[in-house]
C-alpha cells in the first residue's frame, strides 16, 4: 500500500513540475563570464602617483560611502598604531577650506561599540586604520558593472 501512495506522488510531481529542467551552462553562474574551473586574472592596473592636493577630489557616489582617497599613499604606508601619516594632515578643524586637508570628521571620534553615544577625543580605535574603509584611487576599471545611482 505505501508503495502504490509513493509511486502514485511521484507520478504527480513529475506532471506538476513539467519535463526536466535543461543543464546550466558554468559559464553563466559567475560575475567574471568564464568557466568556473577557470581562475581569471583581473586586468593590471597603476596606483593613484599624484600628491596630496594636485588632483581634485572625485566625486562621491553617495554621501554614506566613505570618499576614495585621491592621492598616492606611496609613502603613507604601513598604517599602524604607531604611524598614521593620514592623521598629519587630515587631522585639523573643520570645516573644509579650499587647498586644504579634508577634516576627520565627527563620526570618527564615536566608538560605537563602546560608547556610541559619546564624541571621543581621539580618532576611535576601529577608525583608526583609514584604508579599512577609504580605498586608494586607480585607473582600474571596474571588475562588474553597475547600474547604481545616488
Amino acid at each position: 500500500m505505501n508503495h502504490t501512495v509513493l509511486l502514485l506522488s511521484l507520478c504527480a510531481v513529475q506532471l506538476v513540475a513539467g519535463p526536466p529542467a535543461k543543464p546550466v551552462s558554468d559559464k553563466s553562474l559567475g560575475l567574471s563570464r568564464t568557466s568556473v574551473f577557470e581562475v581569471p586574472s583581473p586586468p593590471a592596473y597603476q596606483d593613484e602617483a599624484s600628491a596630496p592636493g594636485e588632483k581634485p577630489l572625485p566625486k562621491r557616489i553617495n554621501r554614506e560611502f566613505p570618499p576614495v582617497i585621491p592621492h598616492s599613499l606611496a609613502d603613507c604606508l604601513p598604517i599602524t598604531r604607531s604611524s598614521n601619516l593620514c592623521m598629519d594632515c587630515h587631522a585639523v578643524p573643520g570645516p573644509k577650506k579650499k587647498g586644504e586637508p579634508t577634516p576627520i570628521p565627527a563620526s570618527h571620534f564615536v566608538d560605537l561599540r563602546r560608547a556610541p553615544e559619546a564624541k571621543g577625543e581621539q580618532v576611535a580605535g576601529a577608525r583608526y586604520v583609514c584604508i579599512s574603509c577609504h580605498v586608494p584611487r586607480t585607473d582600474a576599471p571596474p571588475a562588474v558593472g553597475s547600474r547604481y545611482r545616488g
